[in-house]
């Protein structure tokens, strides 16, 4: 089974390949200017270079977040295009889940931290062992640093570029306790999206397109304002 994976929740474009649990290809850039004009080239400099075919693709992966507002919504509606044309099945996978399978050779709790600016992290929580492997222990979250604490059980790895932003505060709180892998080394990817993906196609499963929205796990800025907006007193009454 050939699975693509799109990964455009942060400031990584990054796109992979697997061909039944082996990884064919990958690539990466950074944005600068956003993920429009890379992704779709990225996706055939890729499959170029597998000397594969789109025509030859068995279903696509894509992040949903929560990440980038913008970031997440190119990728899906890039991903839902492709699945379109070819008529392939469409797997959308937690970018936090897709982070937390980067991981190796750890056993016990690790939390997935992205950061989320405001003075917030996306968080998930987790635990790996050699007989079941990764588990959930936790939904996606958002939250300052700080109220992570009731979540997490020492000792913990800390993964992501919210663990870099936040290793200070975090060790202070854990020290030795917390454990933390640079995000140079650790970061969701396009092969961590298709790895999951090819997981839920193999078991027969796929997501409706058609449905299949971002998981932003916050309101966007737009849609906070209109809240307040709403929820604010309003003025005295007229006699």
């Amino acid at each position: 089974m050939l699975v693509l994976g799109l990964d455009t929740a942060t400031w990584l474009t990054s796109v992979g390949l697997m061909r039944d649990g082996r990884v064919l290809a990958e690539e990466s850039r950074q944005v600068r200017t956003g993920h429009t004009d890379i992704l779709l080239p990225l996706v055939h400099q890729l499959v170029s270079r597998a000397g594969v075919g789109l025509s030859e693709l068995d279903g696509i992966g894509v992040s949903i977040g929560p990440g980038s507002f913008s970031g997440l919504r190119v990728g899906l509606s890039t991903a839902k295009g492709l699945c379109y044309a070819l008529g392939l099945g469409l797997v959308g996978v937690s970018t936090l889940e897709a982070l937390a399978t980067t991981v190796d050779g750890w056993q016990g709790r690790l939390c997935a931290l992205l950061d989320a600016r405001r003075k917030e992290v996306y968080a998930a929580v987790f635990t790996r062992d050699q007989h079941r492997g990764l588990r959930r222990l936790s939904p996606d979250m958002v939250m300052a640093p700080d109220e992570l604490w009731p979540h997490i059980t020492p000792p913990c790895l800390f993964i992501g570029d919210g663990a870099e932003a936040y290793q200070e505060l975090i060790r202070d709180r854990y020290g030795d306790a917390a454990r933390f892998v640079p995000w140079a080394d650790c970061h969701s990817s396009g092969v961590a999206v298709a790895r999951l993906a090819l997981s839920r196609l193999r078991a027969g499963e796929s997501d409706d397109a058609a449905t299949l929205v971002p998981r932003y796990v916050r309101l966007s800025e737009a849609e906070r304002k209109r809240r307040q907006a709403r929820s604010a007193p309003s003025g005295p009454a007229k006699p």
